[in-house]
């Protein structure tokens, strides 16, 4: 038998559901779940409290605490399901999922299964199910094909996250700079997001080839601006204990879904990593625009990234973090800001005399 080079469809979008199942708050059985329509990601959700309210990894599980067995009393719960996620999701980008395929980490509930129903999906793919059959029967006399197939598995050596980034060469046809770039924005922009593709991020922060996309977001009202502090338990151990003031990170393939939020996949992924690392439920944007590009010779690991610097004015100073173990948020005034430049991150030192000091 022939050696399997890539995996099918099926399994494909069923590891990305796996992966969007690491999101959750759950603690006993988290579940990822992936819209998809002709090839193309729609939406995606996973199981965990309403936005903004505490969940099981802070107060623990509920069910636990009442003793309740699996699949009885699905009401008593902090959880919204994955599936309910996907609607939710799709219903706030505008995007309809008639006629999607649903891939889930497990199948539905009989409640879920109703919702997806009337949603009009036309396939659940899955590949754990619950004892419980009432939601195959519901999908069933709805003409809704469901598949519950072998659990995919993970090769650690073929795993490789992949970042959007542009090459070098064409960075430089279109306008190479260092520094902070405010002319031409929307020019230069057009040129980047033409050129995108994604790679590898192991070859990306090595090869200098290549320059990853990071959406930098400067969230302020008025003059007082969000700074985050970077505490120990963070992933970058190169940035403990420094100061940002930009939200923000890389570009992946979940961006690319199609949708009503954003204008194309850069501006997807800022606003996913807003809605990742604030707390958005209590906060409002007034106006979030993209006012230039920053590109930085001087460290080795900033040679590798492209900025582009959104504004983002909120209209309240109700600002929270998600991953409060990873980040510390401030609000600070402009006239404040030079006493958190501390040198361990440049593009906060770019960002402060090159925009927010000539606002």
């Amino acid at each position: 038998m022939p050696q399997k080079l890539r995996p099918d469809i099926d399994e494909y979008f069923l590891k990305i559901a796996k992966v969007v199942s690491e999101r959750s708050t759950c603690i006993r059985r988290k579940i990822g779940a992936v819209a998809v329509k002709e090839k193309h990601i729609l939406t995606t959700g996973y199981n965990g409290a309403a936005s903004g309210i505490k969940d099981c990894l802070e107060l623990g599980c509920l069910r636990d605490q009442n003793n309740i067995p699996s699949g009885s009393l699905t009401s008593v719960c902090r959880a919204i399901h994955a599936e309910e996620n996907i609607i939710i999701q799709a219903a706030l980008s505008g995007t309809s999922i008639n006629g999607a395929t649903i891939y889930c980490t497990t199948s539905p509930c009989s409640h879920c299964a109703r919702l997806l129903v009337n949603a009009k999906i036309k396939r659940f793919v899955c590949f754990l199910s619950y004892t419980n059959i009432e939601a195959q029967e519901i999908f069933r006399q709805a003409g809704i094909e469901i598949d519950i197939l072998p659990e995919p598995t993970f090769d650690p050596e073929k795993i490789k996250e992949r970042v959007l980034a542009i090459d070098d060469i064409t960075f430089r046809q279109a306008g190479f700079f260092t520094g902070f770039k405010d002319t031409n924005v929307n020019s230069f922009y057009r040129k980047i997001r033409s050129s995108v593709r994604y790679i590898d991020r192991d070859d990306a922060e090595i090869n200098e080839e290549w320059k990853q996309i990071i959406p930098y977001v400067l969230v302020h009202k008025k003059d007082k601006y969000l700074v985050l502090k970077r505490l120990p338990k963070g992933k970058e151990k190169r940035l403990y204990e420094a100061y940002t003031f930009g939200v923000g990170g890389h570009i992946n393939p979940l961006d690319s879904g199609t949708g009503d939020r954003g204008k194309d996949v850069i501006e997807r992924g800022m606003h996913r990593e807003i809605e990742e690392e604030i707390d958005t439920s209590k906060l409002k944007f007034k106006n979030i625009k993209l006012v230039g590009f920053i590109y930085d010779e001087s460290q080795e690991v900033s040679r590798h990234h492209i900025g582009l610097l959104y504004d983002a004015e909120i209209e309240n100073n109700r600002v929270g973090v998600r991953e409060t173990k990873f980040l510390e948020p401030f609000m600070v005034s402009k006239k404040d800001l030079p006493n958190y430049l501390d040198g361990k991150e440049n593009w906060a030192e770019i960002v402060y005399h090159s925009y927010i000091n000539k606002k």
